[in-house]
């Protein structure tokens, strides 16, 4: 159902990562998850064959990286800074992916 491999790490710092997943299903249309981890937590979403499909990759790869920003997590008034710091960072590189045209 799905072409494998389709794995894109849209920020990163240390060992934390944040990650949009897309596949090729059956139907011709393209499909995103998202992932993301951090010293303190993290979260995923997988692909699904009834979520929105897209005519192309690319399509799908901006819609991984708003949903992502649209579920990023809020530090916690107990989290330290590193970690702050550590999602600053990332959110920091993942808006600049929407904001610069893709080269693939």
């Amino acid at each position: 159902v799905f072409e494998a491999g389709c794995r894109e790490i849209v920020a990163t710092r240390g060992r934390a990562f944040a990650a949009v997943n897309i596949a090729l299903c059956d139907d011709g249309l393209y499909r995103c998850g998202v992932e993301m981890h951090y010293a303190h937590g993290g979260f995923s979403f997988p692909i699904m064959f009834d979520a929105t499909g897209y005519p192309t990759r690319d399509a799908a790869r901006t819609a991984g990286i708003e949903r992502l920003l649209r579920c990023w997590h809020t530090p916690f008034p107990s989290d330290p800074d590193s970690v702050r710091s550590e999602l600053d960072d990332m959110r920091r590189q993942i808006e600049a992916r929407l904001q610069q045209p893709s080269l693939f």
